[in-house]
């Protein structure tokens, strides 16, 4: 297996097509290239990101407090005091983090690691936050999953804003259809079954919700199959859009154009059509 300890940086410089690139070409093959070469306004970019802070005290939890600074002289990113602070200290390469954000962390954290099943995949982890480059129908495809663990196990940490709607059988409001996590399991099972020779079969999400509820922030582990993936579509999509890039690639034309949603016809805009005909 093609698999390589790499930063967040050098990840994504190695030439190869990446989950979220692939999902943009549904849109728009121009999205790709909008994506790879629009400027970065780094003054607009020290938002608080709690998913990634959350990620790193999960997966590195012995360099976590090494590598972030609390601020406690206010309760506010909107401040001018945090602001100058943040300013100084942006260029360590240190997660800034408020008194009360660096708690709730903790809390979320330690809520994670009471869930027994939460806690064994952790503790069964063979690979953290590695890169995996390989091909898939012909094309250079690289991911970095969050975790995978002993057996091949491949997981993924997300945050929430609710886990019910993880639980909801609604299209609408389940976050594989509405995020598009459906299509990155897909994805990223057939690829690390190409780079290793072994069939992936399931996609586990270790959801951590960000609002607490009853006093606690809920958790859950939960698995997509490759047999659901597959009867829910998201493997034809996989294949439709590398098919999508391998032609607008091979025609080196990134042009097009995106479509308005389906919108529903009521039956009142019905009645009211036929009789202007």
């Amino acid at each position: 297996m093609n698999i390589q300890q790499l930063t967040q940086e050098e990840y994504r410089a190695v030439d190869a097509l990446s989950n979220s690139e692939l999902q943009l070409i549904a849109r728009s093959p121009s999205e790709i290239e909008w994506s790879r070469n629009a400027p970065v306004d780094n003054t607009k970019t020290a938002a608080f990101d709690f998913g990634t802070a959350l990620h790193a005290a999960l997966l590195e939890p012995e360099t976590f407090n090494d590598s972030v600074l609390v601020y406690t002289d206010t309760k506010s990113r909107e401040t001018v005091k945090f602001k100058a602070f943040y300013d100084a200290h942006m260029s360590e390469g240190k997660l800034i983090l408020l008194e009360d954000e660096y708690s709730k962390i903790r809390f979320q954290v330690d809520s994670a690691y009471a869930h027994p099943t939460f806690a064994k995949i952790m503790r069964d982890a063979a690979y953290l936050e590695k890169s995996i480059f390989t091909k898939l129908d012909g094309v250079n495809v690289k991911i970095r999953p969050d975790l995978i663990a002993e057996g091949g196990l491949l997981c993924d940490v997300k945050t929430t804003a609710s886990i019910d709607d993880w639980r909801n059988s609604a299209k609408w409001k389940n976050p594989l259809f509405t995020h598009g996590y459906g299509h990155t399991a897909a994805f990223y099972m057939d690829v690390l079954s190409e780079a290793s020779d072994m069939q992936v079969d399931s996609y586990t999400f270790l959801v951590v919700q960000k609002t607490i509820s009853l006093g606690k922030y809920p958790v859950a582990v939960i698995t997509i199959t490759r047999e659901e993936c597959e009867r829910y579509g998201f493997f034809d999509e996989v294949y439709a859009n590398l098919a999508r890039y391998k032609q607008c690639k091979a025609d080196d034309n990134w042009i097009g154009y995106e479509s308005f949603p389906a919108f529903p016809v009521f039956e009142s805009e019905q009645v009211v059509i036929s009789e202007v005909n």
